[in-house]
């Protein structure tokens, strides 16, 4: 019962829009203007499984000038079962990305993860790193990143751990079909207390200008979590998008 009120509620999740994925490299930033996506989902269940699943996206990426990009993203999830909330997490992410050359990028991330069921109360860092862009075309591209920063991670009982990291970024895309695409986002910050791995992986297919079909899989490890949490959340939503 537990397993099948878990994949009704992933399947409910609406996945990230690659086009405007804002908490990567920005390697898909617009050569001007914005790009951006409104996600709303939905799912519930009565009978012998009684569930609600609500979550909501919004990603937005601008080019600010012909070397600076920028994005949001704000995320929200709820759900509930037989009215008892077991799920509620808020992220927001604030990416920027200077181009100092054709193929070389300075790039600041201001991260947030507020998770009321998760191994912490909450999750912030500020970063400052070099980006490399190995490639970009009309079929693809990859970055690569690595830098500093600082995190905090918020225990729900005790002292709070604050800590100097190490960060590296990897953003991928590669066109499969004329309407699927293929995206990767992997993030890896190193600190003195926790480490965290998040992987991003995701297949889109448009059945629309505007609309887009989506599956993901999202992996968050954290190396060190309070006692009784799990160190390793696995998330794989299906989903539609609406970019504009």
């Amino acid at each position: 019962m537990m397993t099948l009120k878990r994949n009704l509620f992933a399947l409910g999740l609406v996945a990230l829009s690659p086009a405007a994925f804002s908490s990567g490299l920005l390697s898909g930033a617009p050569e001007e203007g914005y790009e951006g996506n409104i996600d709303l989902g939905y799912i519930s269940t009565s009978g012998n499984t009684e569930t609600e699943s609500l979550n909501g996206q919004f990603d937005w990426v601008a080019r600010a000038s012909e070397n600076w990009a920028t994005g949001i993203q704000i995320t929200g999830v709820t759900n509930s079962s037989r009215d008892q909330r077991d799920a509620e997490q808020y992220t927001f992410a604030w990416n920027n990305r200077y181009d100092i050359s054709d193929n070389s990028f300075f790039y600041g991330i201001l991260d947030y993860k507020n998770d009321y069921f998760g191994a912490y109360d909450y999750q912030a860092g500020a970063y400052l790193g070099y980006g490399h862009q190995v490639f970009k075309s009309d079929d693809g591209h990859l970055s690569l990143g690595f830098g500093l920063g600082y995190r905090i991670n918020a225990v729900f009982i005790g002292r709070d751990e604050k800590e100097n990291v190490l960060r590296g970024d990897l953003d991928f895309a590669h066109q499969l079909t004329d309407t699927a695409r293929f995206t990767q986002v992997i993030s890896a910050v190193w600190g003195e207390e926790v480490d965290t791995y998040v992987s991003k992986s995701a297949i889109s297919t448009k059945i629309s200008e505007n609309l887009a079909m989506k599956l993901s899989y999202v992996v968050n490890y954290n190396s060190v979590v309070p006692a009784g949490a799990v160190k390793t959340d696995r998330t794989t939503t299906v989903g539609i998008s609406y970019s504009f």
